[in-house]
């Protein structure tokens, strides 16, 4: 493997592991203990509620699906019983009205078992992924512990933070998405022959920023929500100071305590192997697209996405806002600011434009009722997210030396399947947001981001093979 420098965070994250864990956890404690001391007792019992419903339904189906069988009827198998059992227990929870406060166990069971179902069905594709990621999705808790923090501490000083629930899921999401992302790449650099603590270094240079990335769009998000709400200038400036501080430290905490869990791991040649075996089953896969998309097809498939989200902008009866109007533009700019590729800029929004009103249109045909603005754009924001990881992959895969299709397969076996890994896991932490207790509309964002998601997934390898046959290889 080629030595690359580790960059800043790579250094701090992998090179100093229990400095910056130790950082990061105190840096959490500090504030908890100044924030919690004399705050409201229904705060604390939320923040619970919260880490709660991150550890059910986040966490646990994800440590659940990472030891599915690999024998495809047993997998079906253990899938199908995982998530009956958790439905079963959810049905004693309604019928015996078990009340844990602020804390909708009902629901908290509900979204654990679809997201086991789902991640455990796919086990193959992202198994050791999930494996690596555990320790990323368990330091979101933390996180959440220091983004509950401030928030009570804003409180304190007399903010008014309605967005409060919506910044926590938004932030446990993205955070999700960022862990496994980081994961999938320390499988790819530690199979190509790096060691644990350089796999692990890597992994933070390359999610840096992605990182960054998800932290701009978030807080362009809120801001953007108080733009369309009629806020003035000044309280739009409040909304995105109040949504920083919790993104930004719950980020924080999932890209530096990650690496650091994987940089002092025991090697072990089980971590190559399960991704050699992992791209070896995906060759397949990766044929049938070298044979449907040649790069004429993909251009026409990808000009038919584009004509298909036009009718969508005019035929759908939601109209978009001028937050979410917004958001493409600063989507836009920060992917070119944050990835310093304006090819990546320019796919990642394009489909986040187009994916949004196709979703819109979508949920206008089958009669069900569109979600508010506010759970709109804190979804798009995420799926924003997921598309960036799907369309970095290909940047960081381009070579002059490389083919546009060979490119394109590369790019969709280094985190084609990760994203929808990462797609299922941010989903389902968008609704533990309402199982906690801490926004009403956790599920409602949930089902839109998965709709985005799903569009993303399909129209994202005809836009990348057409977007490198149209501007070359160089």
């Amino acid at each position: 493997m080629g030595e690359r420098a580790p960059g800043l965070i790579g250094a701090a994250a992998a090179g100093r592991p229990v400095l910056s864990s130790l950082i990061i956890a105190f840096a959490a404690a500090a504030l908890a203990a100044v924030a919690f001391r004399g705050s409201e007792p229904a705060l604390a019992d939320v923040a619970f509620s919260g880490f709660a419903a991150i550890a059910l339904v986040v966490a646990a189906p994800a440590a659940l699906a990472a030891i599915a069988p690999r024998n495809f009827w047993l997998r079906a198998i253990y899938a199908a019983i995982g998530a009956g059992l958790l439905l079963g227990l959810r049905r004693v929870v309604m019928q015996t009205g078990v009340v844990a406060g602020p804390f909708d166990l009902s629901l908290a069971l509900a979204v654990a078992a679809a997201a086991l179902f789902l991640l455990a069905f796919g086990a193959p594709l992202w198994r050791s992924t999930l494996a690596l990621s555990l320790i990323g999705l368990a330091a979101i808790v933390l996180g959440a512990a220091g983004g509950f923090s401030i928030i009570a501490i804003e409180a304190a000083r007399g903010a008014t933070i309605d967005a409060a629930g919506g910044v926590i899921a938004l932030a446990t999401a993205l955070a999700a998405a960022l862990a496994i992302q980081m994961s999938a790449a320390f499988s790819r650099l530690f199979a190509e022959g790096g060691a644990n603590a350089d796999a692990a270094a890597g992994a933070a240079r390359l999610a840096a920023a992605p990182a960054l990335f998800s932290l701009a769009v978030g807080v362009s998000a809120f801001a953007l929500i108080a733009l369309s709400g009629g806020a003035q200038t000044e309280d739009i400036l409040i909304a995105a100071r109040l949504a920083a501080g919790p993104l930004a430290f719950i980020l924080a905490a999932t890209l530096f305590l990650l690496p650091a869990a994987l940089s002092m791991k025991a090697e072990s040649e089980k971590t190559a192997v399960a991704e050699n075996r992992r791209r070896a089953m995906l060759r397949p896969f990766l044929k049938m697209m070298r044979g449907v998309l040649p790069p004429s097809s993909a251009i026409a498939a990808s000009a038919i996405f584009l004509i298909l989200a036009t009718v969508a902008a005019f035929e759908a009866a939601t109209p978009p806002s001028v937050g979410e109007v917004a958001l493409v533009s600063a989507v836009a700019a920060v992917a070119a600011i944050a990835f310093v590729s304006l090819r990546t800029a320019l796919m990642t929004a394009l489909m986040f434009a187009a994916a949004g009103r196709l979703a819109v249109w979508a949920i206008d045909l089958t009669g069900a009722p569109a979600p508010t603005e506010a759970a709109r754009i804190i979804a798009a924001a995420f799926a924003a997210a997921l598309y960036a990881q799907l369309f970095l992959a290909w940047r960081d895969r381009r070579n002059p030396r490389r083919k546009t299709r060979e490119v394109a397969q590369l790019a969709i076996a280094d985190s084609y399947f990760s994203t929808i890994a990462a797609l299922i896991v941010g989903a389902a932490a968008l609704a533990a947001s309402e199982a906690a207790g801490l926004w009403r509309e956790g599920v409602d964002a949930a089902l839109y981001a998965g709709a985005l998601g799903l569009v993303g997934v399909a129209a994202g390898p005809a836009l990348m093979t057409a977007i490198g046959a149209l501007f070359g290889r160089d």
